[in-house]
């Protein structure tokens, strides 16, 4: 919540599922699917079941791996896409958090854990910064 609402104080916030990742240039792009939109800013448009672009410059080792659910929050873009839709840069303002399976969840060693994410999905989403 520190993250979000204080520093950096994010632009978005979005649970995803990477769909497939292109070579773009300098760039990698991620085409992911909206799970469900927890903060946004410029992005009004942003509804579950859309798709985003998410670019990380090629140098940068992140990886994201498609068929994967992701939260990730960070600054608007400046860039759209081909359908007019923005697009995100991935930097070191962004927060990138891979969502734990189920099974992960009900293993006793992150059960806590997967509660705290839960509940901070829900509050975000919900109530987003009350600052």
């Amino acid at each position: 919540m520190k993250f979000a609402c204080y520093y950096p104080r994010v632009d978005y916030g979005f649970q995803v599922k990477v769909l497939r990742e292109d070579s773009r240039a300098a760039f990698r792009l991620f085409e992911t699917s909206v799970v469900q939109v927890l903060h946004f800013s410029k992005d009004a448009q942003a509804a579950a079941g859309q798709t985003r672009n998410f670019l990380v410059r090629a140098s940068c080792r992140l990886r994201l791996e498609p068929g994967k659910e992701y939260l990730i929050m960070g600054l608007d873009g400046t860039t759209h896409d081909l359908k007019g839709q923005p697009q995100y840069l991935l930097d070191s303002n962004s927060w990138i958090e891979e969502m734990p399976s189920d099974r992960l969840c009900r293993s006793t060693r992150q059960r806590a854990a997967c509660a705290q994410l839960r509940a901070f999905l829900q509050e975000y989403g919900t109530q987003g910064c009350q600052v």
